[in-house]
């Protein structure tokens, strides 16, 4: 396997990574929550989490950078029909390299639009789950229920945002760098992102405008050396999806997924998303 160049430090935030990959992020504030009755929520779960940009200050972006970002919208279908799905639900099968040996498992996420989430990460007699039911986070790794605090829940939140990917950053600060030739055999256009605390830099094919790697050199809590590549490409109900995603630290992968079912829009009860009930096999499907 090629290991691709760091692209001007192309990184990928330890909370995300975490949030759409294999592993679940438990803030410090965790705490055990007794079942099947949850804590009240914190007084600022609903509240913008304190790295968030003012809402009332505009945007700094760039001509060249904001068409590379709508044409790359466009090629995945259009903004319309990614902000548009009212429910994903997505299972990879992945293979995780953090471990001395390889372990297979698979990743199985449900999102009903606007904020409510649940991600299963299950390895051979391993199970870790993560939900979000509108206000609060809870995670339960096998030895009980945890809820997670403010900052735990917002960064959970912030998560959400890049199942629109890179529709989510339409409203970011954007800077168009070059046409890099740091992709094996491609050209691809580099546009780097701010918001709400995080600095990315985004690469479009330039032929196809399809997005090949998302990556992070900044986040809320410091600087981050993580990123995403995207491949094997296929239309799901008019947008295309990339079916395999490698997980890159430090120029070595530590996580490989690939798609065995993937559903837009379809019926999601909110059982799914409370820790007291397993969701049925099947129920999103």
């Amino acid at each position: 396997m090629t290991t691709p160049s760091r692209v001007h430090g192309l990184l990928a935030a330890p909370i995300l990574l975490g949030f759409l990959a294999g592993s679940i992020a438990l803030s410090e504030e965790s705490k055990p929550v007794p079942a099947p009755t949850p804590a009240p929520p914190p007084a600022s779960s609903t509240s913008p989490a304190p790295w968030h940009d003012d809402p009332n200050v505009p945007p700094s972006q760039d001509a060249k950078a904001l068409e590379v970002l709508k044409a790359g919208i466009k090629a995945l279908g259009g903004e319309s029909a990614l902000l548009g799905r009212k429910t994903i639900y997505i299972k990879r099968k992945c293979i995780n390299h953090e471990t001395p040996e390889p372990r297979e498992g698979t990743i199985t996420i449900w999102y009903k639009r606007p904020d409510k989430f649940r991600k299963e990460v299950a390895y051979p007699n391993e199970k870790h789950t993560i939900v979000l039911d509108g206000s609060n986070a809870f995670a339960d790794d096998g030895k009980g229920i945890r809820r997670l605090g403010p900052t735990g829940t917002a960064s959970t939140m912030d998560g959400l945002q890049e199942l629109d990917l890179p529709a989510n950053y339409l409203t970011a600060d954007l800077t168009y760098f070059n046409i890099s030739q740091e992709i094996p055999g491609k050209l691809a256009h580099v546009v780097k992102v701010r918001q709400h605390g995080y600095t990315r830099e985004l690469m479009f094919d330039v032929n196809t405008n399809l997005l090949q790697i998302s990556g992070e050199y900044e986040n809320p809590w410091g600087a981050t050396d993580k990123m995403q590549r995207f491949d094997r490409y296929r239309p799901v109900d008019g947008i295309m999806v990339p079916f395999r995603v490698e997980h890159w630290r430090s120029n070595e992968v530590v996580l490989e997924t690939e798609i065995l079912e993937i559903k837009f829009n379809g019926p999601m009860d909110d059982s799914l998303f409370t820790l007291q009930t397993p969701p049925s096999a099947g129920s999103s499907k």
